[in-house]
């Protein structure tokens, strides 16, 4: 499976039977070489369905989905939001999107594991690496994908997890065979 982030909060999975957008605009949707079945709102504040032809999934919202060989959980956020874990190929993603406040010990529990996490660099005012870095290891996250709106923001995220020269990639390959020991930090360019 590979990621590739389009946007603040949103970014493209490919995989060998599915791709998944995750909020993605009107522009992204219509975009070919973003070409996807599946499409995944985090929360109201990114999209409406009001674009979407008919051969497109869309999920927004809390539940149980499979599309295509691809497992998708959602799950509520604290403040209406919803966060996902997907599998895609193998690979188990969690995606919190922006949440607003920090979940639960109850919400956390209920994600199982995570092989990649793509995460806020804030939660609601707050920095949030200590928090993030305490839910990787409790989901044993191998990659971490940091999402964010501001480069001042992003920078907090990044001393905070000591990843200050960060270099930026085009995407993440991930391979179930091949997964690192412990968390990699990876910053992916914004398409």
């Amino acid at each position: 499976m590979e990621i590739k982030m389009l946007g603040d909060y949103a970014a493209f999975f490919k995989g060998k039977k599915e791709n998944i957008l995750i909020n993605p605009s009107k522009e992204m949707l219509s975009d070919l070489k973003f070409n996807s079945r599946i499409v995944l709102y985090t929360s109201d504040v990114f999209g409406n369905s009001g674009f979407l032809n008919g051969e497109r999934v869309l999920i927004k919202g809390p539940g149980e989905y499979e599309v295509g060989g691809v497992e998708i959980n959602g799950f509520n956020g604290e403040n209406g939001d919803t966060v996902y874990s997907v599998v895609v190929d193998g690979i188990s993603v969690v995606i919190l999107g922006k949440i607003a406040q920090e979940l639960s010990p109850k919400r956390v529990e209920k994600i199982d594991s995570a092989d990649v996490l793509l995460a806020p660099v804030t939660i609601g005012e707050n920095g949030s690496f200590k928090l993030i870095k305490e839910w990787s290891k409790k989901w044993g996250v191998n990659y971490l994908i940091p999402m964010f709106e501001k480069d001042d923001e992003l920078k907090k995220f990044l001393d905070a997890a000591d990843e200050e020269g960060l270099e930026t990639i085009d995407s993440l390959k991930v391979e179930k065979d091949n997964l690192p020991d412990g968390l990699e930090v990876k910053l992916l360019k914004k398409v």
